[in-house]
């Protein structure tokens, strides 16, 4: 069963979209109904005693334990991912007609990615959608748009608010949580570490974004991925990293061999690149710097269309920058982890040897946030080596000691604290768990 079949359809789950599916079923001539299985009202109690549906319309991290999905199965009516549904109703509405379309998901850089590649083709119009944020970019000027989540009907979102404001796109860049709904030219995996499960622990995530690429299947298009994940490649798509990939990054140049464009062509080739900070050619960045490239070259971008000048790293994601004397390197962000603090740790004492530590979670900010007992082993662990370490998040007090640890109720209190207990060039890691 698809959408254009259906007559009747139940959208599940508002909090992540359904009124945004909602809206644009209706708008097809479709008849609607949005049911909240978090909160039952008395009109959805009336829904699940009359299950006369064509389709259901369900997010890919549902719980299956929900009433109303048991009775929808038990009733044999079909279900579609909001994933899927977003597919088929930017395929019905044509709404990316003329714009080479990218989509990106993984567990981890995906931000990054984004924001490497709008930085690579900012000599066009770039409509962009990641979890720091959502804007229109032409010739120099910037157009934001409210912040909206990484859920897949985002998507039709950020596109009807594009349309309103008549902003043309030649490239949109769209950042997608669990998984590649399949509308891109090119679709990026930036990683499957640092799994986790869904649907109520029914399923792990990696699978569910692994299972999306279906959504891709006779596309004609391209995906992208990292060296550990090329067994997923069983259609046309590229690699990058390594030697022997389709594209990897030595000091300042990129080597492309056999890189095929959406087209269906190969190319091969070099690049010279200039990055403003030399850690830029560390792993992370080495790694999303290639996704990038990988992903506007299979877009069939010419090289000499690309901005090879003045790559920059992308605000929270290990950013160095300078504040009132001290080094701040800059990794709060939605998808930080506690397991980064090593190389990040020492990638300040390259710097300075005075070092402060910021870290913890705003959690008004995120759903999942940071695990109290590896948080209190890796500070009381690691309390001696920093000049101070500042807590952020009020759940944490009483539960961490140590001399020089502190505690914040917000990340920009921590940041004023560390920089008057600091000296000029010391350094000051920003690691909080938050929504930038």
């Amino acid at each position: 069963m698809n959408i254009k079949e259906a007559a009747r359809i139940l959208v599940l789950d508002p909090i992540h979209g359904a009124e945004v599916i909602a809206e644009e079923l209706k708008g097809i001539g479709k008849d609607v109904q949005v049911f909240n299985p978090y909160r039952a009202s008395s009109s959805d109690k009336t829904v699940l005693k009359n299950l006369n549906y064509d389709l259901v319309i369900a997010p890919v991290h549902l719980n299956p334990n929900f009433e109303i999905v048991k009775q929808a199965m038990g009733n044999a009516i079909p279900f579609m991912s909001h994933h899927e549904a977003v597919k088929e109703i930017a395929a019905i509405n044509n709404i990316f007609n003329g714009i080479k379309v990218v989509e990106v998901t993984g567990t981890v850089k995906k931000t990054s990615v984004c924001e490497l590649i709008c930085q690579l083709v900012n000599t066009k119009k770039v409509l962009s959608h990641t979890s720091s944020i959502t804007r229109f970019q032409s010739a120099g000027k910037e157009v934001r748009f409210p912040r909206l989540g990484g859920t897949p009907a985002n998507v039709l979102k950020v596109m009807e608010i594009a349309r309103a404001s008549n902003l043309e796109p030649d490239i949109a860049v769209f950042e997608v949580s669990l998984g590649l709904t399949g509308i891109g030219d090119v679709a990026v995996i930036t990683s499957l570490e640092e799994d986790y499960r869904v649907a109520g622990g029914t399923k792990a995530a990696s699978a569910v974004k692994k299972a999306s690429l279906r959504n891709y299947d006779g596309k004609g298009s391209s995906v992208v991925v990292h060296p550990g994940l090329s067994d997923l490649l069983n259609m046309s798509g590229n690699t990058y990293g390594d030697s022997g990939r389709n594209l990897r990054i030595e000091e300042n140049k990129v080597i492309f061999d056999g890189l095929r464009i959406i087209n269906g062509e190969f190319i091969s080739g070099e690049i010279s690149f200039t990055p403003i900070d030399s850690y830029i050619a560390g792993d992370y960045y080495r790694n999303c710097l290639e996704a990038a490239f990988c992903t506007v070259l299979s877009l069939g971008i010419p090289a000499e269309e690309l901005n090879t000048a003045d790559i920059s790293p992308v605000n929270g994601r290990l950013k160095l920058k300078r504040q009132k004397g001290r080094f701040l390197i800059d990794n709060s962000n939605s998808g930080t982890k506690l397991k980064f603090l090593d190389a990040i740790t020492e990638m300040a004492r390259r710097i300075s040897e005075k070092v402060l530590l910021i870290v913890g979670v705003e959690s008004q900010y995120v759903c999942e946030g940071v695990d109290a007992e590896e948080l209190k082993e890796l500070v009381e662990t690691e309390a001696p080596d920093f000049v101070e370490i500042i807590v952020v998040g009020e759940e944490f007090k009483g539960k961490i000691e140590g001399k020089n640890v502190l505690f914040a109720d917000r990340l920009d209190t921590a940041l004023e604290k560390a920089v008057s207990d600091s000296e000029e060039g010391s350094v000051i890691i920003s690691n909080v768990k938050t929504w930038r």
